[in-house]
């Protein structure tokens, strides 16, 4: 931890720094990167994403290279059911 940082910004450090893991790496909806990292509401979350890493997690994610095609990154699927794909 760092000299004069907070623990509340100790911790919104580590979670920001997991949820750009999560975006640069996987499929993942921000809506679940938000849950992951702990924010239950993925509105407040990319508030927050954008304001402290300057840009919004859909647009960080494509930064990086990646991109959920068909709008899905807006979707909110059961990150413990995923849907099934195939017959």
């Amino acid at each position: 931890r760092g000299a004069g940082c907070s623990p509340k910004d100790y911790l919104l450090t580590i979670r920001l720094g997991r949820a750009k893991e999560l975006l640069a790496a996987t499929d993942l909806p921000v809506a679940a990167v938000a849950r992951r990292v702990g924010y239950d509401d993925p509105a407040y979350f990319s508030r927050l994403f954008a304001r402290r890493v300057g840009t919004a997690p859909v647009r960080f994610r494509e930064q990086q290279g990646r991109s959920v095609p068909g709008g899905w990154s807006d979707q909110v699927p059961d990150p413990d059911h995923p849907p099934m794909i195939g017959p």
